[in-house]
């Protein structure tokens, strides 16, 4: 799902919606017909089905004046997982140098990176 989870940032989201056995679950079209420029506020009931992942790119050398302007990564991360998300950053300098098939592994590997985290603070 492609979105701006914080319209105020201007930031892309990719969202994935990830269930506990660690498959991609399709996310409904309620969710996906909310306004643009709305904050996309998960419920309870939406986090208690699964784990919902908002990668964003960032460029190491470009932009820094706006994301300094709307708090930087450290700020986007907090806000959120304040709403139910969990933010992962994809280096676009790094995404750049890719094929497709290092691209999938390098997501994947992001994915399985945050669901072992998560599998450890839930015990």
């Amino acid at each position: 799902w492609e979105t701006c989870v914080l319209p105020f940032t201007g930031q892309v989201n990719y969202v994935l919606r990830v269930n506990k056995e660690m498959e991609g679950v399709i996310i409904g079209e309620e969710k996906r017909q909310r306004g643009k420029f709305e904050v996309k506020h998960l419920n309870q009931e939406d986090k208690d089905e699964g784990v919902w992942i908002a990668f964003y790119l960032t460029h190491p050398h470009r932009k820094r004046r706006s994301q300094m302007k709307t708090g930087g990564l450290r700020v986007t991360q907090r806000l959120l997982n304040r709403l139910g998300y969990r933010g992962v950053v994809i280096n676009l300098e790094e995404w750049d140098t890719l094929d497709r098939e290092q691209k999938k592994v390098m997501i994947r590997r992001k994915v399985l990176q945050f669901m072992d985290e998560k599998k450890l603070t839930d015990c």
